[in-house]
């Protein structure tokens, strides 16, 4: 009797079918779960492309220098924005996908050259709404942050110039100036401002004042990217 009952209920055991995964009812909360996954990384990426690490690590063959002058060279003027484009560099690199697939397919195939060209920006994408416009930094004696210099180098006698004739983010500024001014070397040429110096300015042994930090078209060397 004992043996039968064993029987019975073993091949009940065996005859039970096996319970089914319902992966239809799954369905949904396994792709609302992927599109999440998905978009978080998504939108992780898409902030992480504006920043100088993106820059840095993606291509550090062409953008070490820049990601250097950026991030550590307190003289550089992209230093000195930092602050003003929240730490990204599409604050003034501003590019569409298309020109960040050709600058990535560039950098794999190496067709590039070093330095790398430089990018020139209008007066008014410098003078913009929030960036140098409310801080009095406007081509024109009468607008000048220096007007009240002896020799001001915003002066509109030559015409208004494009700032970055002279202010370069990525490289030392240039005083452009200089190809044909001795600032400070005799009066018709004005004083020495407070924070320039007098230093060779590359061309028949003259002398003339430049801004700390500066230097002047003879002299200056584009730095290759380290």
């Amino acid at each position: 009797m004992a043996d039968e009952k064993q029987e019975t209920t073993a091949a009940e055991t065996a005859q039970a079918p096996k319970k089914k995964i319902n992966w239809k009812a799954k369905r949904l909360p396994i792709v609302i779960a992927a599109v999440v996954v998905v978009t978080v990384l998504g939108v992780a990426g898409w902030a992480w492309r504006s920043t100088p690490e993106f820059c840095d690590q993606l291509c550090h063959n062409t953008m070490g220098k820049y990601y250097q002058s950026f991030e550590n060279d307190t003289t550089s003027l992209a230093y000195a924005h930092k602050g003003v484009v929240d730490n990204q560099c599409l604050g003034c690199h501003e590019q569409t996908l298309g020109q960040m697939g050709s600058q990535i397919q560039a950098q794999l195939s190496g067709s590039y050259d070093t330095p790398l060209a430089k990018e020139s920006y209008s007066n008014e994408f410098c003078l913009q709404s929030g960036c140098h416009s409310g801080a009095g930094v406007m081509p024109g004696a009468t607008e000048s942050s220096t007007a009240d210099f002896s020799f001001d180098p915003h002066s509109d006698y030559h015409g208004v110039q494009q700032c970055n004739t002279c202010h370069r983010m990525h490289d030392q500024s240039v005083f452009t100036c200089a190809t044909c001014h001795q600032v400070g070397a005799w009066e018709g040429e004005g004083g020495v401002p407070e924070g320039w110096t007098v230093q060779d300015l590359g061309y028949d042994g003259k002398t003339g004042a430049v801004p700390d930090g500066w230097t002047t078209p003879d002299l200056f060397e584009a730095t290759v990217t380290q």
